[in-house]
């Protein structure tokens, strides 16, 4: 009788540790793979900062029309605001590792971006259609890395 009860410890205790062992392999796993997350959305915005730098010396050295010439400064104060904004999002969501949180931030401010071209540009469709191909491929390039 004793003999059963040894072998049935014997089994619980192996299922137990392969069950155990699963679990901390899967946690290891997801571990390894959430630096690389992690990594992603910071050197996004850091790509979206070059941009946006991009745009203001694009339209410092003439290579875009504004629609109103007289809202120069006030085009590049808001692109200044925007910069800002972006650092903002950056710093406070460097510890959160939740994609949607991420995704939520940026979307909103890549929205704003595009609403300030479309407001001021002259064929801010074009320029707008050119930054988002751009902002696209660079996040995919960046994901598959």
């Amino acid at each position: 009788m004793i003999e059963i009860y040894i072998f049935i410890s014997a089994l619980a205790f192996l299922l137990l540790y392969f069950a155990v062992k699963k679990l901390t392999l899967n946690v290891d796993e997801k571990a390894l793979i959430e630096p690389i997350k992690a990594e992603l959305y910071p050197k996004f915005c850091d790509y979206i900062d070059q941009k946006i730098k991009e745009l203001r010396e694009d339209l410092e050295n003439e290579n875009f029309k504004l629609l109103d010439e007289t809202k120069k400064s006030e085009f590049l104060e808001k692109l200044g605001d925007l910069n800002r904004e972006l650092v903002f999002i950056q710093t406070m969501n460097l510890s959160k590792k939740n994609d949607s949180i991420w995704q939520s931030e940026l979307f909103g401010f890549l929205k704003e971006l595009e609403n300030l071209i479309l407001k001021y540009l002259e064929e801010s469709e074009k320029i707008s259609e050119d930054l988002r191909q751009d902002l696209m491929q660079e996040f995919r390039r960046l994901k598959n890395s």
